[in-house]
């Protein structure tokens, strides 16, 4: 199965960024350099032993492969970081422009260990990778030829085939090896899903299982991960061993044949010995080389999926077309298995209520609105312009929304307001959150709205975290406002006011509540009907 059928109808191309191909290239360049110009000192090294030479060539050429080799190693860290910073930035493109329902749990748990593990282990892979995968094999290559020149062709092509015969007995540890890591991968992103729901519903599982039964849907996947572990660690000690037999079988056979053979002075067998060594000695880098393949290939796997996601489409700048106006209209809306046949008209500064039973559709029709996602059938425009021909950031500078779930994150009361309107001044922050009825909240610190609000709103009420989502709506100033029930967790008496004052703005209000609704003043109502099947 090729890489193009895992590929999401609609994905946008996924591409690794070509200075960052372009750097790569020359680092392996670079480290076939290396390995040319270690073979050629270590090759001018047994001359001088055989011959014994004034050691000036040897000193020259060791420092000019010792400069070389520092010189691509610091140029592969400083090329992994960039690499680094490339794939973070071209990931977050993607996720940023992906449809919303592409973000499963599994989806999440994936990109969470791309992020924390994948991504930043790419900065290895131009200092240490590469030159195992080609500084490794290729010295010994070289060191053949070095020997070839030096004692003729016989010790050349015994030590050419002990040394293909080691690299035989590596790629075979590494192929068992491949094999037997090849489930850890699935195995550390189920575990990091099931991480990721045990922390995100804590206190339903132990209020509910209680701290002991809490941790009995995670447990098993734990039990899953080690049996994988100790799987690859019993393949792990296999190719060790493996290795180490390969690694010193070329300088046995070539001691051996040296003493039957008696072919050579004890200054050329010590000579020959030295290059034999040290072309034996690159092999034992590859020993463990299969976990890390398995790793990179599963990061890369993950990185190109997560890039080939299924995205909406969006017209080119020179072709998009802009709103005249602020007029919504839906037509014929359709998204099985809640909209079906759904139709109406939004004037510019209407007041409209979205009712409804649980599971009707309210939610799923504000995200179309915001366009989340396109309807399966049925045209929605914004200001006469169907909303497939609007640059999405041009939609956007319309629009504020406020979700049903709040999401603050770390930081102050400002910086999390202030996302609504960036670079928006401290007089406009603190009046927007005194209008959501945050008031109390900033004058109960010395700091006002500097204050920290605590890991993810940790310092802050259910009620604080949603009327801080509703500051950030109002700081925009949007002609058009959508409230997914955005006062739920608020009082009577503080939603009261916070319809008030939000039913004098000059804007477009579309509003799902279960509450009193005529508080927010409706001039019309659109109400959904229970699902059925289409």
């Amino acid at each position: 199965m090729t890489l193009a059928s895992h590929i999401p109808s609609g994905a946008t191309s996924s591409k690794w960024p070509l200075h960052a191909k372009r750097r790569l290239i020359w680092i392996s360049l670079s480290w076939c350099l290396v390995a040319a110009l270690e073979a050629m000192a270590y090759t001018v090294l047994a001359q001088a032993i055989t011959h014994q030479q004034s050691p000036v060539w040897v000193l020259l050429t060791a420092c000019v492969a010792i400069l070389m080799t520092i010189l691509t190693t610091r140029a592969g860290f400083f090329c992994g970081v960039r690499l680094s910073g490339d794939l973070f930035e071209t990931l977050g493109q993607a996720i940023a422009r992906a449809k919303l329902s592409w973000l499963t749990d599994t989806r999440r748990a994936q990109l969470a260990m791309l992020a924390s593990q994948g991504i930043p282990g790419f900065m290895s892979v131009p200092a240490h990778q590469i030159q195992t995968f080609l500084h490794a094999p290729l010295l010994p290559l070289f060191l053949v030829c070095g020997i070839a020149w030096l004692s003729g062709p016989a010790v050349a092509l015994l030590t050419a085939g002990t040394l293909a015969l080691s690299l035989f007995l590596q790629f075979k540890a590494q192929m068992a090896l491949i094999e037997s890591d090849k489930t850890r991968h699935t195995a550390n992103i189920g575990t990091a899903n099931a991480t990721i729901e045990f922390v995100d519903h804590l206190e339903l599982l132990r209020t509910t299982a209680g701290p002991t039964r809490a941790i009995g849907r995670i447990e098993q996947q734990w039990q899953t991960q080690e049996q994988v572990l100790a799987n690859t660690n019993r393949a792990a000690a296999k190719a060790t061993l493996l290795s180490a037999v390969a690694k010193f079988l070329p300088l046995a056979c070539i001691s051996a044949y040296l003493t039957i053979t008696t072919i050579s002075t004890p200054i050329m067998t010590l000579a020959l010995l030295v290059l034999v060594t040290r072309a034996a000695a690159p092999l034992g880098e590859l020993a463990l080389a299969g976990l890390g393949i398995n790793q990179l290939r599963a990061a890369v796997n993950d990185y190109l999926q997560s890039t080939l996601v299924p995205t909406l489409p969006e017209p080119e700048a020179t072709q998009a077309l802009v709103p005249d106006g602020h007029h919504l209209s839906l037509k014929n809306i359709c998204q099985p298995p809640v909209l079906n046949q759904i139709s109406a008209e939004i004037e510019p500064g209407a007041h409209v209520i979205i009712s409804g039973p649980s599971g009707s559709g309210k939610s799923t029709l504000l995200e179309l609105l915001i366009r989340f996602d396109d309807p399966q059938s049925g045209a929605i425009t914004f200001g006469g312009v169907p909303l497939h021909q609007m640059r999405y950031a041009e939609l956007t500078s319309h629009i504020a929304y406020v979700a049903q779930d709040p999401v603050v994150f770390t930081g102050t009361l400002a910086e999390n307001i202030r996302l609504g309107r960036a670079g928006a001044s401290r007089a406009d922050v603190e009046i927007a959150a005194r209008h959501a009825m945050l008031g109390h909240v900033i004058d109960r610190s010395p700091d006002g709205i500097d204050q920290p609000v605590g890991h993810q709103g940790s310092a802050l009420s259910g009620g604080e975290r949603q009327r801080i989502v509703i500051a950030r709506a109002l700081l925009k100033a949007a002609p058009v406002l959508i409230l997914d029930e955005a006062t739920a967790a608020l009082d009577e008496e503080t939603e009261r006011q916070i319809a008030a004052y939000v039913s004098t703005l000059p804007a477009t209000l579309i509003i799902v509540t279960h509450r009193d609704p005529t508080i927010w003043q409706p001039t019309k109502i659109i109400t959904l009907t229970e699902p059925t099947q289409i």
